[in-house]
């Protein structure tokens, strides 16, 4: 098909970089999504590097896809428990089949599996990692409160057999009575009022979490850049899989204690990992 290309790895390797460049430069909304006219300029900056490449805005679009379910899928697959990342390699790794078979069971997708090579994921962190952390799950004011509206009426007409409540001020709604212009004023000006209460509430809950998860993913991040080696150095220590998953938990949670026992000798780091091993099992 037309909007289909094969890219050579000099081609994505120039795509990553202007992409990168265009998040540094808030080239991507608040919502993870590229501004308007993003892939006609990718485009453009490509041919000034490649003249004579063929290429459309299309094709970049859909290769920035392909890119982001690769990306996302061993995102997700290097947060799950039993695998890891291997620096030399360039790829995710699994301490064992069992655990990627069932993974897979749980998680199937044609993107990307353990032990193949991905030198373009730390890259991509700069470019999608914001994105997957924050996720595409925050709606605007307006959405929460009519799905949390819809949701309580849904959840009431399954628990007890009943079809959905009508809306007060539907027509079709055999309660309904026409207001008089007074009437209808008045409920008007008092239903926008209380509206926009919910609205300005829910606005600054949402804004506080979107803050939090900010936070929360700049910790996670440099925690995770900071402790690429740490289960490889726990377990040249002598540590067992469960004490090496309870301190890297641990250290996830408190950076800087993390900071603190790298600067210590061997057999210190060993003492303070079995202090903390006591005081959190």
């Amino acid at each position: 098909m037309a909007d289909r290309r094969w890219w050579t790895t000099d081609e994505e390797d120039l795509l990553i970089t202007i992409l990168q460049d265009i998040v540094i430069n808030r080239g991507r909304g608040d919502n993870g999504r590229f501004r308007s006219g993003t892939y006609e300029a990718v485009v453009s900056k490509m041919r000034e590097k490649i003249p004579g490449i063929s290429l459309t805005a299309k094709h970049v679009q859909n290769k920035i896809k392909r890119l982001k379910d690769k990306y996302y899928a061993a995102y997700d697959m290097l947060n799950t428990s039993g695998f890891g990342w291997n620096d030399a390699n360039q790829c995710m790794t699994v301490e064992a089949p069992e655990i990627l078979e069932e993974y897979l069971k749980k998680h199937p997708n044609k993107n990307y599996t353990a032990n193949k090579p991905f030198p373009a994921y730390e890259r991509l962190k700069l470019v999608f990692g914001k994105d997957r952390a924050t996720g595409n799950m925050a709606e605007s004011a307006t959405d929460a409160l009519h799905n949390m509206n819809m949701e309580d009426n849904e959840d009431f007409s399954t628990e007890f057999g009943v079809p959905p409540f009508p809306s007060p001020s539907d027509p079709t709604s055999p309660s309904f009575i026409p207001p008089s212009e007074g009437e209808e004023t008045s409920k008007k000006r008092k239903r926008t009022t209380e509206l926009s209460k919910m609205v300005e509430a829910t606005k600054n809950s949402i804004d506080e979490a979107t803050t939090q998860m900010k936070m929360i993913y700049s910790v996670i991040s440099d925690s995770t850049l900071a402790m690429d080696g740490l289960r490889e150095e726990l377990r040249g220590l002598g540590l067992g899989v469960i004490e090496i998953i309870q301190m890297g938990k641990y250290f996830a949670d408190k950076p800087s204690q993390y900071r603190f026992w790298k600067s210590l000798d061997d057999y210190m780091k060993i003492e303070f990992v079995k202090s903390i091993y006591d005081e959190i099992k």
